[in-house]
């Protein structure tokens, strides 16, 4: 598909060491940045350190011991939502993309993050890049789609897990 890219390469998901054997499952939130109850996402990042900026807000001294594992994605056909020219000509709306979802949640209105992520499900997309609310220099990719019948999108672990603390 035009304005699109085919993505390959080793990204990260951070992850209780005790569910290494559940890393490649959607995230297990009923709702979250990009999806909302019953959607499928898997939440990764460019860099281990994506990582724990992307978890920060979610982990307290009673988080389990975490690792960021890395993983490999293959034809993944995402949309950069960095990219202005081609989200304006999928007709995807990134006006939102950086706002606090958790707070709209909190008074029970819809996040608009989530109409992000419903355009590009409707085109059939895998998933899309885009940069760090809380740090724009780190990039993350949420997939919609991977390991399954109507893509040829694949995720595998591609190695051990970093211990967080390694950082």
């Amino acid at each position: 598909m035009d304005h699109t890219i085919t993505l390959n390469g080793i990204y990260y998901r951070m992850k209780a060491l005790a569910e290494a054997d559940d890393i490649l499952s959607p995230a297990r939130a009923l709702e979250g940045r990009f999806h909302r109850d019953g959607q499928r996402a898997l939440y990764l990042s460019s860099t281990p350190e994506g990582c724990v900026v992307a978890t920060a807000r979610y982990t307290d001294a009673t988080t389990p011991e975490r690792g960021i594992f890395p993983l490999q994605v293959t034809n993944a056909q995402v949309v950069d939502l960095r990219n202005k020219t081609e989200t304006n000509a999928l007709q995807i709306d990134t006006t939102h993309r950086a706002l606090e979802w958790q707070t709209l949640r909190e008074k029970g209105l819809p996040s608009p993050t989530w109409d992000i992520a419903d355009r590009v499900r409707e085109l059939a997309l895998d998933g899309m890049l885009y940069a760090s609310r809380s740090d724009p220099a780190k990039t993350h990719l949420t997939l919609f789609r991977w390991n399954e019948t109507g893509t040829e999108a694949q995720v595998t672990r591609a190695g051990p897990p970093i211990p967080e603390n390694a950082l």
